[in-house]
């Protein structure tokens, strides 16, 4: 029973949430045979001030890259 979670800033729209589901549900499945049933996907929404890429937040690092 793979358990999948996933770290990602929030913003995807309900739709894209959805669709980032089922294709990592397909690539396990396809990937090591667990039926698709057994697999489970935990997506988790962080707000860019709650990541941190290179010693700064995302709007910050952000910033510096533009």
């Amino acid at each position: 029973m793979p358990f999948i979670q996933v770290d990602i800033t929030e913003g995807l729209t309900p739709a894209q949430l959805a669709e980032l589901r089922e294709r990592i549900v397909e690539i396990v499945h396809h990937s090591i045979g667990s039926a698709r049933a057994h697999i489970n996907v935990a997506i988790h929404e962080l707000p860019a001030t709650r990541i941190v890429e290179a010693g700064r937040t995302v709007p910050d690092h952000a910033v510096a890259s533009a």
